[in-house]
């Protein structure tokens, strides 16, 4: 295990840089941005994301319970956050999703094997590696900030998903210009919201897995989100001049 360790955080990593590179010339072919020349494609949105996101939470809960760590208090904590963000993220969100696209089997591929090796390490690592998971690390400033952190991301995540699932009717299709939350700084607060609960995860977890999966999280959603905000301008010629892409003010 230690082998696969080490080598999958190189890949982790590796992936996070490549994957920023790409992403800033090549939008990821799904969604809004879907189009021809990706190969054969999942039929079906919603269960495309299931497939994709489903491996997550069940590898990281394998490789937790399977731990030393798993009597300690903040470790379970640590596993709370990480398993509730994907309960919601591979089985609430995608079947609440109206007029989820194709997906090309290509980008799913990669998903499915990043999601696995990022579980195996993120559930190893809390539930084995990380010796400072004690009651120590309780009252520790890093994982009481981070925790902090996680929720705030989590429901700024939430709310602003909420708010583009009912820009639209039942049944009715096309896209709206978002208003509200944090809508009213930044094109993609769905996005912020997610890089917040991994940094904070990354804090109060304090190992290089969680540094890692932070930092893909940030070279995903980042460029995705200045694609967006370029789309949304292109498309809506009454769309907000004052909004940034991500970052309130800045970006």
């Amino acid at each position: 295990m230690e082998l696969f360790y080490h080598y999958g955080l190189i890949f982790l990593f590796l992936f996070a840089a490549i994957n920023s590179l790409v992403l800033i010339y090549i939008p990821a072919p799904y969604g809004r941005h879907a189009r021809p020349g990706w190969g054969p494609s999942f039929p079906n949105g919603k269960w495309a994301w299931v497939i994709i996101e489903a491996p997550v939470p069940l590898v990281f809960l394998y490789f937790f319970l399977h731990g030393r760590n798993a009597t300690e208090p903040t470790a379970w904590i640590l596993c709370a956050l990480f398993e509730a963000h994907y309960l919601y993220r591979a089985f609430l969100f995608p079947l609440r999703m109206r007029g989820a696209k194709p997906k090309p089997l290509i980008t799913m591929f990669l998903a499915i094997l990043f999601n696995i090796v990022n579980g195996v390490l993120n559930g190893w690592s809390v539930g084995t590696q990380a010796g400072h998971l004690n009651n120590t690390w309780l009252c520790d400033p890093r994982f009481l900030g981070g925790v902090l952190l996680f929720g705030i991301g989590y429901t700024i995540n939430h709310h602003s998903d909420a708010i583009l699932r009912n820009l639209r009717a039942p049944h009715e299709t096309g896209y709206k210009i978002p208003h509200g939350g944090l809508f009213r700084w930044i094109t993609c607060p769905n996005y912020f919201g997610e890089i917040l609960e991994w940094l904070g995860f990354a804090l109060a977890a304090w190992t290089w897995p969680a540094l890692a999966f932070a930092a893909f999280t940030a070279s995903n959603l980042i460029p995705r989100a200045i694609t967006h905000h370029r789309w949304y301008h292109e498309k809506f010629s009454d769309y907000p001049k004052d909004r940034k892409a991500i970052l309130p003010g800045i970006l």
